[in-house]
């Protein structure tokens, strides 16, 4: 669900390119509705699904589209599809769809002059997306491409046992609460601490920061894409609660990475930490540890409340009309709330569509998995990475100066102001 940084080799690499460029029933893979039509046999390639899902969704496309015909191929791993799209939209090797699990990737992608922009397209699939989903995916007044179920967001987990143990009674509402429930939580002596703030070098610190930015009414970048917004008093309140959190003794001054992950899901495992930011790909490591835990809303800010979301995309390329065709179809069918629901349900995420939610496959999943309700609920107030293809350069300056605020190298006005001249220069030189 955590995007992986894409090389900015890659990115040079398309750069280069675009300036030479100059109805049906149920079955077992959740498909349905879609438009029948005859002809057309396209390519598709992806970075998530496994043959198996592979065989499963082109013949339920097939049987809901008598006539067109799916070829899925699974290409690479997230952090190397990028740059095998890039070779293939060089020497004309390219697929009509792209699945990717980056939406970044699309105005990369676009500049290459042969991504099909979906305006008009999908009007009243992308209509029933959860809005926060929705608008990410426009560039420049245009629609880039389609989202895809299986969302992953992040929400509040909490250890009973020791919320119990301090004598409070539910999870936090605001992050006002968090700070004075997580001081009761601590103990430094002992190594117990009430809340987990992410340390080190990661993307994930400014995934799981951005929402207590929105939760203070700040944004990410101006409403136009061109700069940088997190530098700013939302910015910094949002900051200074991580970093008071660290000075007060409230949460660990050092990191909890494990296999190159820094979501610090060890120190709540471990019960080092009585709260911690998380997504629901966390939940089977916390009931194989024994911990009994509780999920609970992002806690809110003087805005309100809000999550981050990771989606993976459908995107249309320029190959040949028929091939255009059905893979228009196939994102219209991977859209169905039946189809949605399925991809869903397969990944372990969750909908893109709150129709999604209603389906029966999606329907039992959600009962034997009782936290389910807590994730899809924090999608309505959710947002997505933005799409521009300054973001890993803006993302990394943005978590470099973050880590900087909590270890006290620097304020968090002057650590947030530092990333910001970055991240602008970023937007400045890629668009």
């Amino acid at each position: 669900m955590i995007r992986s940084r894409v090389a900015a080799g890659a990115v040079a690499s398309l750069l280069l390119l675009a300036a030479a460029a100059c109805g049906g029933t149920s079955d077992t893979a959740g498909g349905s509705g879609g438009t029948a039509a005859q002809g057309g046999t396209f390519t598709y390639w992806t970075s998530g699904w496994q043959p198996d899902q592979i065989a499963e969704v082109d013949a339920a496309f097939a049987r809901a589209n008598p006539g067109m015909h799916a070829k899925g191929q699974y290409i690479a791993a997230s952090d190397q599809y990028l740059p095998k799209v890039i070779s293939a939209l060089k020497n004309g090797t390219h697929p009509t769809v792209l699945l990717t699990q980056n939406p970044s990737d699309l105005p990369v992608i676009a500049q290459s002059g042969k991504l099909i922009p979906l305006d008009g397209k999908l009007d009243a699939e992308t209509g029933a997306l959860y809005p926060g989903i929705r608008e990410s995916l426009f560039h420049k007044g245009h629609q880039l491409g389609m989202a895809l179920a299986g969302v992953g967001d992040i929400v509040l987990f909490y250890n009973k046992k020791a919320f119990a143990a301090a004598g409070i009674a539910r999870p936090p509402a605001t992050w006002a609460e968090l700070a004075a429930d997580a001081k009761k939580l601590s103990d430094p002596a002992k190594g117990r601490y009430g809340f987990y703030v992410p340390l080190g070098e990661a993307e994930w610190i400014s995934f799981a920061w951005a929402p207590m930015l929105y939760a203070e009414g700040g944004a990410f970048l101006t409403p136009d894409g061109t700069a940088t917004a997190f530098n700013g008093p939302a910015g910094v309140r949002a900051l200074t609660t991580w970093v008071d959190l660290i000075k007060s003794g409230a949460a660990p001054s050092t990191g909890y990475a494990q296999a190159g992950s820094f979501d610090g899901a060890p120190a709540f495992a471990s019960g080092a930490v009585a709260m911690i930011v998380n997504g629901q790909w966390a939940v089977p490591t916390f009931e194989k540890a024994g911990i009994d835990f509780g999920v609970a809303p992002m806690p809110a800010g003087t805005a309100g409340t809000a999550t981050s979301l990771g989606i993976g995309v459908a995107a249309l390329l320029k190959t040949d009309p028929a091939a255009e065709k059905a893979g228009l179809a196939f994102l219209r069918f991977l859209a169905t709330p039946e189809q949605g629901a399925y991809l869903a349900v397969k990944s372990g995420g969750l909908p893109s569509d709150p129709a999604q939610l209603r389906q029966p496959a999606l329907k039992d999943h959600i009962a034997k998995n009782p936290a389910y309700a807590v994730f899809a609920e924090a999608e309505k107030t959710g947002k997505v990475r933005p799409i521009t293809p300054a973001y890993n350069a803006i993302s990394q300056s943005l978590w470099t100066e973050i880590n900087a605020a909590l270890k006290g190298r620097k304020t968090p006005a002057e650590a947030l102001a530092a990333a910001a001249r970055e991240g602008d220069a970023a937007l400045k030189k890629l668009g």
